[in-house]
């Protein structure tokens, strides 16, 4: 069921009741398609070129990688109930974001010994089409909790998370995100959770790994500041970079990756991941962050 919208943007800030109801009934179709292992069913709703990034598992681009991995996961789950609920609805216009939290229940395909259980949040980004039609161009989803088996949401692939270089030399990225970025990373590398929370507008909300909602400057600058002060840890270097984006107006969609290398006390390691930002244009012509969710892959 479509709950009630949070917040709306465009058309004097009233939310279309026939985007409403288009929204509800893709999100059945959705759903239904994933309880009943109906792949194709659940593959109509994507745009050819969409890109998805689910908590965990590499960065999916375009029909077939998410072929490949929806239908292994979902022979590896025999779902019991699965409920999303939108708590928000931008529309931009040529694209509409709906943000949400979801509840999944299902067995494991190779035992129905142990009921699994998950809640979560999501972003949807839906591309508006002629006539109307609504096609899923990006989505990111993660939990709000940690999960025991990360390896049981991934499917093997031989690819890996491109370097910043990579997508660079593939894609002309707008200057001003690629400055945003390298502030992000002296952010990081400073561990500097003022200048972080610098970057979010004072009603902005973000979605942080294993973890629920932050929204509002008063909650979001207190959280970054005291995550940036957690334990003895020196980052040894950090990348924060452009996947790929879309201005709408006002409005720029940015899918976004981030690597980084760390250490503590007689241990090193590595994290990597992606997510999907929503920034604002500010009356300075420069942006800030209104929305924000983020993921990471699973490294072995």
């Amino acid at each position: 069921m479509l709950g009630p919208c949070s917040r709306t943007i465009a058309q004097d800030n009233v939310l279309s009741k026939k985007i409403v109801q288009g929204l509800r009934n893709l999100s059945q179709i959705r759903t239904a398609a994933e309880k009943n292992d109906d792949l194709e069913g659940f593959l109509k709703c994507y745009d050819t070129l969409a890109i998805s990034m689910p908590e965990y598992q590499v960065t999916l681009t375009g029909l077939n990688e998410i072929r490949s991995y929806y239908r292994e996961i979902f022979q590896r789950q025999n779902i019991r109930t699965f409920q999303r609920t939108p708590t928000e609805i931008i529309d931009l216009g040529k694209a509409i974001i709906e943000i949400g939290t979801f509840s999944k229940e299902y067995f494991r395909s190779t035992s129905n010994e142990k009921l699994v259980i998950q809640h979560g949040k999501y972003w949807n980004i839906w591309h508006v089409q002629h006539g109307r039609r609504l096609k899923l161009k990006g989505e990111a989803f993660g939990f709000f909790h940690a999960i025991e088996n990360p390896e049981e949401l991934i499917i093997p692939t031989n690819k890996k998370q491109p370097d910043e270089s990579e997508v660079y030399s593939q894609k002309t990225i707008p200057f001003e995100l690629k400055a945003y970025n390298a502030l992000m990373e002296k952010g990081v590398r400073t561990r500097n959770g003022i200048l972080r929370g610098n970057f979010f507008t004072d009603d902005g909300s973000f979605m942080p790994f294993a973890d629920s909602a932050v929204s509002g400057i008063e909650n979001i600058r207190p959280y970054l500041i005291a995550y940036s002060a957690r334990g003895d840890v020196t980052i040894d270097s950090i990348t924060c970079y452009t996947y790929d984006f879309e201005y709408l107006d006002e409005y720029v969609i940015e899918y976004d990756m981030f690597k980084v290398k760390w250490r503590v006390p007689n241990f090193a390691g590595k994290t990597e991941g992606k997510g999907i930002r929503l920034w604002r244009r500010q009356e300075d012509k420069s942006l800030k962050l209104y929305r924000e969710i983020g993921t990471h892959n699973h490294i072995n």
